[in-house]
């Protein structure tokens, strides 16, 4: 069995079309197009409905799908368990973040990780926590970093960072100058949201709700799809909002935005987000001790030594 027949075709489903399929390996449509063939030829079985709308599986072909992902996730930990065995840490570790993390959290742990570990290649995505998460559960990533905690039993969950959402406004901004505000005066001005499906979106929502109050309780003036964005909105004078200190704390020395201390912070924490039947793949957990334990260097020397 060709592996690259069983990538070409689980690409294709995945992707819902060939020519994207084909991009994102790299290849040309015919060649995806052809490997597939081969596999249909091989096992027997027709294997895709190219007569429906769009491309779906057949019930033959939901069976290798499913038997394909497992193919591939054993033989990445083969890989891995072998390059070990030869006292080394070779591949490709591909990391979805959410913006926050992702931005300012993960560039310095992966700085470390590849000091560590340099045969290793690193391949970061910054998407929103859903379509993050999406990514792993599919296998198309190794592991996420995200500001939700994650029930399932696929995935595991670690807390690894702690942060806290910040009240900003603009420059002069008349919350600036209350000695003690309360936190009903943010209906009084006009808000920045960030996009459904953000980390930050769905945490502000949890500390709305600890007060009293929902996102349909506030005077909305503009809905944006990234931090730095929902910063850039606040500077201009577009409304107030709620962004992850780590984000504020730049943007408030450069005399960008202001931050209201005098209001309660509503604490939160980061996650490495790992799948459950490819956790202990080599790769995924010198990364992960890497992130978590201080420690993880002289570790890692000891690792490498042999190589």
């Amino acid at each position: 069995m060709n592996l690259k027949k069983l990538d070409a075709f689980v690409m294709v489903v995945e992707r819902n079309s060939f020519s994207e399929a084909a991009a994102a390996m790299k290849s040309s449509q015919p060649s995806v197009s052809l490997k597939i063939k081969s596999l249909e030829e091989e096992l027997g079985f027709e294997l895709l409905d190219r007569r429906a709308a769009g491309i779906r599986p057949t019930s033959a072909g939901m069976l290798v799908y499913s038997a394909a992902k497992d193919i591939k996730v054993r033989w990445k930990t083969l890989e891995d368990n072998l390059d070990e065995f030869q006292g080394k840490l070779t591949g490709t570790l591909s990391i979805g973040a959410s913006t926050i993390p992702g931005t300012y959290l993960l560039p310095g742990w992966i700085k470390t990780f590849r000091s560590l570990y340099p045969k290793v290649d690193v391949r970061i995505e910054i998407g929103d926590s859903k379509s993050v998460l999406d990514q792993l559960q599919n296998h198309q990533i190794d592991a996420a970093v995200i500001g939700i905690k994650v029930d399932s039993r696929l995935l595991t969950s670690k807390p690894i960072a702690s942060d806290s959402l910040v009240l900003v406004t603009p420059i002069g901004h008349p919350l600036l100058h209350a000695e003690c505000p309360d936190f009903t005066e943010i209906q009084q001005y006009d808000f920045v949201l960030r996009e459904e499906g953000s980390g930050t979106r769905k945490m502000m929502e949890h500390f709305l709700m600890e007060k009293g109050m929902s996102v349909d309780d506030l005077n909305i003036s503009i809905s944006i799809g990234s931090t730095e964005s929902v910063l850039a909105a606040v500077e201009a004078g577009l409304g107030i909002s709620f962004v992850s200190r780590l984000a504020a704390i730049p943007a408030a020395k450069a005399g960008r935005i202001s931050i209201i201390n005098n209001l309660e912070p509503y604490d939160r924490e980061f996650y490495l987000v790992t799948h459950s039947d490819s956790q202990n793949r080599p790769l995924i957990k010198q990364f992960t001790e890497t992130v978590m334990d201080s420690q993880g260097i002289e570790k890692a020397q000891t690792f490498e030594q042999n190589d």
